[in-house]
C-alpha cells in the first residue's frame, strides 16, 4: 500500500515538473504538490504503523527486529567470572526491546545445554535456569529466535550486567539470601 502510494506520489511530482517545463506552471505545480502530499502521507502512515503495532502489544515483526539490529552498534562483551564465547571482548549486538536488554546466547555457549527449543543455563555457583525458546520475539520473551540467531533476556539469567560505553560487563550475580 505504502509503496504504491509513494510511487504514485513520485510519478505525480515528475509529471508536475514535466508539465511546468512545458509552460503550464499552475497545473504542474498542482501535480507536484499533490505528489509531495502523497509521499509525505505514506511516510507518516508507515511511521505510525510501527508505533500502533507496539501500542497494541503485538509481537515485533522480523523486519522491525532487523531494523533495530541494523541500528544497534555492537558491544564488546567482557567478564572476569565467565568464559565468553569464543573469547573475552567478542562483539555482539545488545538489543533493547521494550525496556529489556537481549544478547545472543552464543556468548554463553560454555554454560548452555540445548535440546530442541529447551535451553538449560548452568552458570558456576548459580541455580539452573531453564528457558524455552519462542519462535519469534513478543513482549516479555525471555528467549527468542530471529533468523538463525537466538537472543536471551539478560534479566532472566543470574548475572549482573553493566554497560560501560561500548563494553558490556557480564558477571555472575551474587547469590540472593
Amino acid at each position: 500500500m505504502f509503496i504504491a502510494q509513494r510511487i504514485l506520489g513520485y510519478a505525480a511530482i515528475l509529471f508536475g515538473l514535466l508539465i511546468s517545463f512545458s509552460g503550464q506552471i499552475g497545473e504542474g505545480g498542482m501535480f507536484a504538490a499533490a505528489g509531495f502530499v502523497l509521499v509525505s502521507l505514506a511516510e507518516l502512515v508507515r511511521l505510525q504503523q510501527g508505533m500502533y503495532h507496539l501500542a497494541l502489544g503485538l509481537p515485533l515483526k522480523n523486519e522491525q527486529i532487523h531494523k533495530i539490529l541494523r541500528r544497534t552498534p555492537p558491544v564488546k562483551v567482557t567478564s572476569t567470572t565467565l568464559s565468553i564465547h569464543p573469547f573475552n571482548e567478542t562483539e555482539y549486538p545488545l538489543l533493547e526491546l521494550q525496556g529489556e536488554s537481549y544478547l545472543r546466547v552464543k556468548a554463553f555457549i560454555p554454560y548452555i545445554e540445548q535440546s530442541e527449543t529447551e535451553y538449560r543455563f548452568t552458570f558456576p555457583e548459580s541455580a539452573l535456569v531453564l528457558l524455552i525458546c519462542d519462535p519469534r520475539y513478543s513482549h516479555g520473551s525471555r528467549l527468542f529466535q530471529y533468523n538463525d540467531q537466538v537472543f536471551v533476556k539478560l534479566s532472566a539469567l543470574p548475572l549482573s550486567v553493566q554497560k560501560e560505553g561500548d563494553r558490556l560487563r557480564v558477571e555472575i550475580a551474587a547469590p540472593k539470601h
